[in-house]
């Protein structure tokens, strides 16, 4: 399966335990991986993401929702469920450059308003941000205990003061 992208990885992670019990509507498919990475891949890489993934047999669409099959079952088998999601991505996205598909699949066809709307509701399901949080979006400064930890804050010199 050539190319492979970290979308993909990340689409076959989240849909791990996603539709674990039944098909996966594409709202929890969101939220799943968000879990897995909580930068979202963009509407349109993930769109081509499902297109790439079932024109090779890796998912399907089912009852309403997306599941996997059981060739991408058997894949992510082999790689390790432990690491960091860097590692597994990485893991899987070698298994996948290993993975011969079966003949040409149906493709899942995603619109960008059927992906927008799926993101919006993930975006709706967040607490709202803490003050802390709002500031360091409308400034870019880390400021509080945690900061000064981390080194990303340090405290104004003498001199500057002069």
């Amino acid at each position: 399966m050539h190319p492979i992208f970290d979308a993909d990885a990340l689409l076959l992670l989240a849909l791990v335990p996603a539709s674990k019990r039944r098909p996966a509507t594409l709202e929890e498919i969101v939220i799943a991986l968000a879990s897995v990475r909580p930068e979202l891949p963009g509407a349109a890489r993930l769109r081509d993401a499902f297109a790439r993934l079932s024109a090779h047999g890796l998912l399907l669409a089912q009852d309403g929702g997306y599941t996997l099959s059981t060739g991408a079952q058997a894949l992510l088998a082999k790689v390790s469920k432990k690491g960091d999601a860097g590692e597994r991505v990485f893991s899987l996205k070698q298994a996948l450059t290993d993975f011969d598909s079966p003949a040409d699949q149906p493709k899942i066809e995603l619109s960008a308003a059927e992906v927008g709307e799926a993101v919006k509701v993930w975006q709706a399901s967040l607490p709202p941000p803490t003050k802390s949080e709002k500031f360091t979006a409308r400034t870019g400064i880390k400021k509080g205990p945690a900061a000064a930890r981390s080194g990303s804050f340090k405290p104004p010199r003498k001199r500057d003061f002069e």
